[in-house]
C-alpha cells in the first residue's frame, strides 16, 4: 500500500489586509497549521506529502517564512516532499526556491514536466509548475506520458479543472478531465481550488483526483472545518480518500434574526444567549436579520466592542429591516404605498426565481429607507 498527504493553497504571508493588527497572530496560525501537517506526515508515516501550489506568496513571501519552510521540510527527511509551484508562487529565479538550499527530500516541480522516480515505493511523482502568474493553455498539453515499470503513478499540479462553474476570473492553467483522464495517473493532487472537490473517475468509479481546499481559511468563503487529504493507494489500485481537519482557527458565519428588539441592551442580551456555544479562538462573522422596531438601528460599532473581547475576530452587519405596515401604506395610496404596489406588481411577473429574490431585496431597502424616514 502507498500513502500520502496532499495540501495545497496554503498562502503563507498573505496579505490578509482586512485583518490590520492581527495579522502577525494570524501568520502565526499558518504556520502553527504547517507544523500541524507535518506531524500528521509524521504520524501517518506516509510515502509522500503532496503540495499543490499557493505555498508561499512570490510577492510578499518573507525570507524567514521560507526558512520556516526550510527546516519544516528537512525535520521530516527522509520522506519525499513534492512540490508544484502554482500562479502565488511561481517558479522564478528570484524566488525562494531557487535562491534557498532546501534538504534533499524536497523535490521541486518547474515549467518543464518532471517526474521523479522511486523504485522501492515502485511509485513515480509527476508534476508541473507554473513559470509566472498567468497560464493560460493547459500545462497537459505537453505532458510526456507516465515512465514503464512502475506500479503506481501520481501527480502534483496547480490547474482549474474545466467545469460548468464560471469562474470569477479567466480561469489559469486550464484542465479538462478528460485531459486526466488520458494521463493515466492513479491520483492527481490538484491545487489553486480553495473549495474541497473531488473528481470520480468515469471507468473506476472512484476519486482520481481532488482540492483538498485551503488548510486554513483566507476570506469569508473559506468558513468551517480546513482540511488535508489523506490518501490510501493499494496494491491492486484502490483509492481511499480521508478529509482531517488541521485548521488552528475557523471562520465562522452566523445570521441571527431579529425579532421584538427595540433597544441596544435587548440584542446585546439576544446576541449573547446565540453565541453561548461559539469558541473564543474562531473567526466570527454575524448578519443580522429580520424585521426590527422601526424606531430602532442595530449600532453595529457598537456590538464589535462590546464582543471583541470574547473572539478574535467578530464582524456585525446590520441586514434588517424595519417592521412598517406596508399594507397600511399601499391602502394609503401616498408615494410609499405606490412605490410598494409597483414592486409587488413585478415581483408577480418576476420570469424566474432569481429575478424575484432580487425585487424583495428592493422592496426590504424600500422598507429600510421608509422606516428610517419615520426614525
Amino acid at each position: 500500500m502507498l500513502s500520502f498527504i496532499h495540501t495545497a493553497d496554503v498562502h503563507l504571508d498573505a496579505p490578509l489586509q482586512s485583518l490590520a493588527g492581527l495579522y502577525e497572530l494570524r501568520q502565526d496560525d499558518f504556520r502553527s497549521t504547517m507544523r500541524r501537517i507535518r506531524d500528521l506526515v509524521w504520524d501517518k508515516q506516509v510515502d509522500f506529502w503532496l503540495i499543490a501550489g499557493d505555498l508561499l506568496e512570490y510577492h510578499g513571501g518573507r525570507r524567514s517564512t521560507a526558512l520556516f519552510l526550510r527546516d519544516l521540510f528537512a525535520s521530516l527527511a527522509p520522506v519525499p516532499v513534492c512540490i508544484a509551484p502554482g500562479n502565488h508562487d511561481p517558479w522564478r529565479p528570484d524566488s525562494f526556491y531557487q535562491t534557498l538550499e532546501w534538504s534533499s527530500n524536497v523535490y521541486w516541480f518547474t515549467p518543464e514536466w518532471g517526474a521523479f522516480e522511486f523504485p522501492e515505493k515502485s511509485c513515480v511523482v509527476y508534476g508541473w509548475g507554473f513559470p509566472h502568474p498567468h497560464v493560460y493553455e493547459s500545462p497537459l498539453i505537453t505532458f510526456p506520458g507516465k515512465l514503464d515499470g512502475y506500479q503506481h503513478h501520481l501527480m502534483v499540479l496547480h490547474a482549474s479543472i474545466l467545469t460548468s462553474v464560471k469562474e470569477e476570473h479567466h480561469p489559469y492553467a486550464p484542465v479538462s478531465l478528460h485531459e486526466l483522464e488520458r494521463a493515466g495517473m492513479d491520483y492527481v493532487a490538484l491545487g489553486h481550488i480553495h473549495k474541497p472537490a473531488q473528481f470520480t473517475h468515469p471507468e473506476t468509479r472512484q476519486p482520481f483526483a481532488a482540492y483538498p481546499g485551503s488548510p486554513e481559511g483566507l476570506t469569508l468563503k473559506e468558513d468551517g472545518a480546513r482540511c488535508v487529504l489523506y490518501g490510501e493507494l493499494s496494491d491492486s489500485g484502490a483509492l481511499k480518500l480521508s478529509a482531517i481537519a488541521v485548521e488552528q482557527r475557523q471562520i465562522r458565519k452566523r445570521e441571527l434574526t431579529l425579532g421584538g428588539i427595540e433597544t441596544m441592551e435587548q440584542l446585546i442580551d439576544q446576541i449573547e444567549r446565540e453565541l453561548v456555544d461559539e469558541r473564543d479562538t474562531d473567526m466570527l462573522y454575524v448578519t443580522l436579520t429580520g424585521e426590527r422596531a422601526t424606531h430602532f438601528v442595530p449600532a453595529t460599532d457598537v456590538l464589535k466592542q462590546r464582543f471583541s473581547s470574547r473572539f478574535f475576530v467578530i464582524h456585525f452587519y446590520d441586514q434588517t429591516w424595519p417592521d412598517v405596515d406596508a399594507d397600511k401604506l399601499i391602502a394609503e395610496g401616498g408615494v410609499w404605498g405606490r412605490w410598494l404596489t409597483k414592486l409587488a406588481q413585478w415581483e408577480e411577473q418576476a420570469a424566474d426565481e432569481a429575478e424575484r429574490e432580487k425585487i424583495r431585496e428592493a422592496r426590504k431597502e424600500a422598507l429600510a429607507r421608509i422606516g428610517g424616514s419615520g426614525r
